[in-house]
């Protein structure tokens, strides 16, 4: 999901168009936290080709901020997409009772209309505190440039105030929210989702998004709680993580100063080698690869953030909807730039682009895609794109085809991505050539209001040349 229906002047157009102005791990057993996942081979979710799922649907307590609150606006909006769209992103701005009886309330119409939802975690993490206060132990902490570790605090956003971040990298505090998350959304939806969508979900970053082709740090990261340290000490004593014959117990730090402003938390590990900045043209085969210890670092956070977060989430919305004739799974749905490892790139000739400059830095935010792909409780994985299919997407589209296919996965793809501008008549045959090529089952679009006349987006020929490419596409080959 993108910023809620982009601007404030989309966001009103938007209104009027509808009529208004695995379980992780408990503590005691850590010796079995980094079991490798079982892959299912055969695909579980059954969708047809072409399944086309649009971004977004949002609602809160009031007709707000690009979300909607009356079934009469529900009726009017699904109305408009019903048999043009299979499924629509579905979220709410928060999670009070009163928020979620406008949910409900708007869920029940999708179901009357046949348009599938599938619940965002889109700003799950700013949402937290909708389902309780959350305790200091179960603060996410990150370390300063200089060695410090501190209390992590997300950035100041429009609308959004710095605040203490929630630490999903913590067992208990997962326990806790996974259950809290449960009982208080899953099961009150029961029988009116279709499926769990994660939204481009990795470590929360705590500074400044760099520049494409520059590396996210790891420091910058909220992986250094006591909680965490706890499980990397265990982690290594499972691995028999050593360092100059002595066994590691405490946090990797690439520089020895930083040691010193560490609390006795910290250790000096040579050897750190992610490229700082990666200049177009450079190809991934040829960037080095972590070693020793700092690939352990990036496994261990890898793995803990996917199991701890996202496979509690997925397990408890497949378990909560066992049964449920509706319910087809969960979608992990990733941005190219940050869900795809260049450490998992084989093509030999894929480099960063020209345009854009876009990297793969995967493994730096804390997914690695093809231990993502093949966890049990993950069902299909979607490659988010950013235009124009010359900044070399067709490379990105591989990659994930490959990783998401050799796990038995079902395979997705965004190229239909238009923030601010009107679908471009000369983009869309390249799109469609793609998809031709790479045979998704899921397409995805964003963003809807686009696709709503009335919206100063909106061209009846862009939406007619898209209609004519999805139709065809669906139909598949004569």
């Amino acid at each position: 999901m993108k910023e809620l229906l982009g601007n404030s002047v989309n966001r009103r157009l938007f209104l009027k168009s509808l009529g208004m102005g695995t379980v992780l791990w408990p503590f005691p057993r850590e010796r079995v936290l980094w079991a490798a996942a079982p892959v299912d081979v055969q695909p579980r979710l059954r969708l047809p080709r072409g399944y086309l799922l649009v971004q977004d649907v949002s609602t809160y307590n009031q007709s707000k901020f690009g979300a909607i609150s009356t079934t009469e606006e529900a009726r009017s909006l699904f109305g408009q997409i019903a048999g043009r769209v299979d499924a629509v992103e579905f979220g709410s701005l928060f999670y009070d009772d009163h928020d979620l009886r406008a949910h409900e309330a708007v869920a029940r119409e999708a179901a009357l209309q046949g348009v599938d939802l599938w619940v965002s975690t889109f700003r799950m993490l700013r949402r937290v505190r909708a389902f309780g206060a959350i305790r200091p132990e179960f603060q996410a902490q990150v370390m300063q440039a200089d060695g410090r570790i501190v209390p992590a605090r997300t950035l100041e956003e429009a609308g959004y105030p710095s605040e203490t971040l929630f630490d999903v990298l913590n067992p208990e505090a997962m326990d806790w929210f996974a259950g809290a998350f449960r009982h208080k959304y899953l099961e009150r939806m029961k029988g009116l989702l279709t499926g769990l969508f994660f939204n481009e979900d990795c470590l929360t970053y705590i500074a400044k998004q760099p520049p494409n082709t520059v590396r996210y740090d790891y420091w910058r990261n909220p992986t250094f709680s006591p909680r965490v340290l706890a499980l990397w000490r265990a982690y290594c004593r499972q691995r028999e993580v050593t360092q100059d014959g002595e066994l590691v117990d405490k946090f990797p730090v690439h520089d020895p100063k930083m040691v010193a402003n560490g609390a006795g938390r910290s250790q000096f590990v040579p050897g750190w080698n992610v490229p700082a900045e990666i200049e177009a043209g450079r190809r991934f085969v040829d960037l080095p690869r972590a070693e020793g210890v700092w690939r352990h670092w990036y496994d261990f956070t890898c793995d803990l953030f996917l199991k701890n977060w996202i496979g509690r989430l997925a397990a408890a919305a497949n378990e909560v909807n066992r049964g449920e004739p509706g319910w087809k799974g969960t979608m992990y749905f990733g941005l190219h730039h940050w869900s795809l490892p260049y450490e998992e790139v084989q093509d030999p000739n894929f480099a960063v682009p020209q345009i854009h400059g876009w990297c793969a830095w995967g493994r730096q935010r804390g997914v690695d895609l093809a231990k993502l792909a093949g966890h049990p409780d993950i069902d299909a994985i979607i490659c988010e794109t950013f235009p124009p299919i010359a900044a070399n997407l067709e490379l990105f589209v591989a990659e994930f085809a490959r990783i998401t296919r050799a796990a038995g996965k079902t395979f997705g793809v965004m190229l239909h991505r238009d923030d601010d501008w009107p679908l471009k008549l000369d983009e869309e045959p390249l799109r469609w050539a793609l998809i031709e090529k790479y045979q998704p089952t899921i397409i995805t679009r964003f963003p809807l209001q686009h696709m709503l006349p009335g919206n100063e987006f909106y061209t009846a020929e862009g939406e007619a040349l898209f209609a004519r490419g999805l139709a065809r596409y669906k139909k598949g080959p004569d």
